[in-house]
């Protein structure tokens, strides 16, 4: 047997990325392809493309502002740059130094000359789209029975429409069998009596989209007799199905709410049983799955009831944080008024402590002190100096991670961080101010009395300190210089970083609603879970959102080299991660006793995962 060497991942990458780093005929090279998948955020990432290849690219941004031309989609260039391994994921890319264009891209053009033709044809006129039915019975879907489109789409039609009977016709949506599969299933679907056709699937790459734009498949859409919904990939993306269809949803799961505009009552039942074992699917009471072989037909389980935030519960989350915005406002303009009243004038502080508390967000902390309170038999008023007390910690936290020293973020929440608008030194002093303001304000708070002041005190001492979002920190910045770091040793990093403020502001609710030592405790271990299972969803955000979605930075952590729970355990993984701790807090709140409030953090709770389903 040969003699083999092991190596862990991570020398892996690294090996290969040193042969390809010192191969000297892949140093300097220039490569002819067309610009696809380009996101032009602080440097630009973008796929080069011929007829059967890709392959990704990405370009600084210092290079790229060098550029004589602005790089678009479908775009032919001239690339010059070098062969590389991003070694935290093992991604084969081309570093682009410089590019010159040439033209309008083979591809780009082809797809322009293909959709002009069916134009002139009239396959895509308004006047031959049938209408979609209001009311109806039975729902065709044709994706892949394995991706997240499937599960998005049944997910939307349980809750709206139990009742209704849907059909599966799977199918590859890319790859050599995807449009073959997928003309057989539009035809076989055509005859099954469906009143509609939900055609599709999840997002990903213009290549991974590309047979949705074949000629077969366009034309089987046209020929169809029952009404089509075209749901391709993400929002902005486009494809010949979609102006074919008799309805092009942005999603998949936008395309199963538009085919049940009608509004049904949410019908859950825990009688459901499996007849079958497809173990991935859940419905209504009956799917069926239309195979090679014959028809399986499935009655689903009802596993764990999924809480979806209702009108009611997200006015109660708007509620919680105007109030505390409101708070926030008079603080700051009394702290503002006190200074100045001892001949402190110092503006540029004071506008540098509002730019940051008033840049958004959705107030999660304060809106779990609140919560809590209420849940433990309290009142908002009881809630108030301590929900703007977690605000104002949780937002200096923020100032400070962002400055150069730490994370280096020019964004945050969409506007520019604290030390960008009026630099570091002012920054960094108002992060001051807003971490010691609080203690006064809970101190001197007319609504509690002085035992409750003294553990809130302690609690927000103790979880923004080394022992908690300070410590976490501090881990943070170790782990940046270590070649590994494990799943746990991340999640105790998280823990403190993130899981601390969250642990404190629901334990913090509960003292100041006066709830039992018990609830406090559930209270902790329900605020630690669902900070774990933040952070763990902002880590995939990462790399998978937009700045504009996010609302800061996106791929900042990649571009660092971070380790998140993304490089560790991928995002699949990842994904399972964040749904077992979030299960994790569901179980906390059913110790508390059956309200509204608990509902409203149920709902919550699910919210906060749903950024990633």
């Amino acid at each position: 047997m040969p003699h083999c060497v092991m190596l862990t991942v991570t020398e892996l990458n690294q090996k290969a990325a040193e042969i390809i780093r010192k191969n000297p005929k892949l140093r300097l090279l220039l490569t002819e392809g067309e610009i696809a998948n380009l996101r032009t955020e602080e440097h630009l990432f973008f796929s080069l493309c011929d007829a059967e290849s890709s392959v990704r690219a990405v370009m600084f941004r210092h290079l790229a502002e060098r550029l004589r031309f602005i790089p678009q989609n479908g775009m032919k260039v001239i690339a010059a740059g070098n062969a590389d391994i991003y070694e935290s994921n093992g991604m084969f890319q081309f570093r682009v130094t410089d590019m010159l264009l040439q033209s309008i891209g083979s591809i780009q053009k082809g797809f322009s000359e293909q959709e002009k033709q069916f134009s002139e044809e009239g396959i895509f006129s308004d006047t031959i789209k049938k209408s979609i039915p209001e009311n109806p019975h039975k729902i065709g879907i044709i994706t892949s029975a394995s991706g997240a489109a499937l599960q998005d789409i049944l997910h939307i039609l349980k809750r709206r429409s139990p009742s209704v009977e849907t059909l599966l016709f799977p199918v590859h949506v890319q790859g050599k069998y995807a449009e073959a599969e997928i003309c057989h299933a539009l035809e076989s679907a055509d005859t099954q009596d469906c009143d509609v056709l939900l055609l599709g699937r999840g997002g990903g790459s213009s290549e991974d989209l590309r047979v949705f734009n074949s000629e077969k498949i366009v034309r089987a859409v046209h020929a169809c007799k029952t009404p089509v919904i075209s749901a391709v990939g993400h929002e902005t993306d486009f494809t010949l199905t979609d102006r074919v269809a008799d309805l092009r949803a942005s999603t998949p799961s936008a395309a199963a709410e538009l085919a049940t505009r009608k509004h049904y009552p949410e019908i859950l039942s825990d009688k459901h049983t499996i007849i079958s074992s497809v173990s991935q699917i859940q419905t209504g009471d009956c799917l069926k799955i239309h195979l090679p072989d014959g028809i399986v037909t499935v009655r689903a389980e009802y596993k764990e009831k999924k809480y979806i935030m209702n009108e009611s519960q997200k006015n109660r989350l708007k509620n919680y944080a105007e109030r505390v915005e409101n708070q926030l406002s008079a603080v700051t303009a009394e702290m503002q008024n006190h200074a100045e009243s001892r001949n402190l004038q110092m503006p540029s502080l004071f506008d540098a402590m509002r730019h940051s508390l008033t840049a958004g967000g959705k107030r999660i902390r304060p809106a779990l002190i609140y919560a809590f309170c209420e849940a433990c038999g309290g009142t908002p008023e009881q809630a108030d100096a301590s929900a703007c007390a977690m605000e104002m910690t949780h937002t200096a936290s923020l100032i400070f991670d962002d400055l150069p020293a730490l994370d280096n973020d020019d964004l945050r929440r969409g506007k520019p961080s604290c030390h960008k608008a009026f630099g570091e030194a002012t920054a960094i002093l108002a992060g001051y101010g807003l971490i010691c303001a609080p203690f006064s304000m809970i101190a001197e708070d007319n609504a509690l009395t002085p035992e409750q002041k003294t553990e809130i005190i302690k609690i927000l001492a103790r979880e923004e300190g080394t022992s908690g979002m300070v410590g976490g920190q501090v881990l943070d910045m170790q782990f940046e210089a270590m070649k590994h770091v494990t799943a746990e040793q991340l999640e105790n990093m998280c823990l403190g970083k993130t899981g601390a403020l969250m642990k404190a502001a629901c334990q913090m609710g509960c003292l100041c609603g006066k709830g039992t030592p018990e609830q406090i405790e559930t209270a902790g271990n329900y605020g630690l879970a669902l900070g774990l299972a933040f952070q763990i969803i902002d880590d995939i955000l990462d790399v998978t959102s937009t700045s504009e979605q996010l609302g800061k930075p996106v791929g900042s952590d990649a571009q660092e080299d971070k380790q998140t729970f993304v490089t560790v355990l991928g995002i699949e993984n990842a994904k399972k991660r964040a749904e077992e701790l979030t299960s994790r807090a569901h179980e906390e709140l059913r110790k508390l006793p059956d309200s509204e409030v608990t509902e409203f953090l149920h709902a919550l709770t699910d919210a906060m995962l749903v950024r990633v389903r």
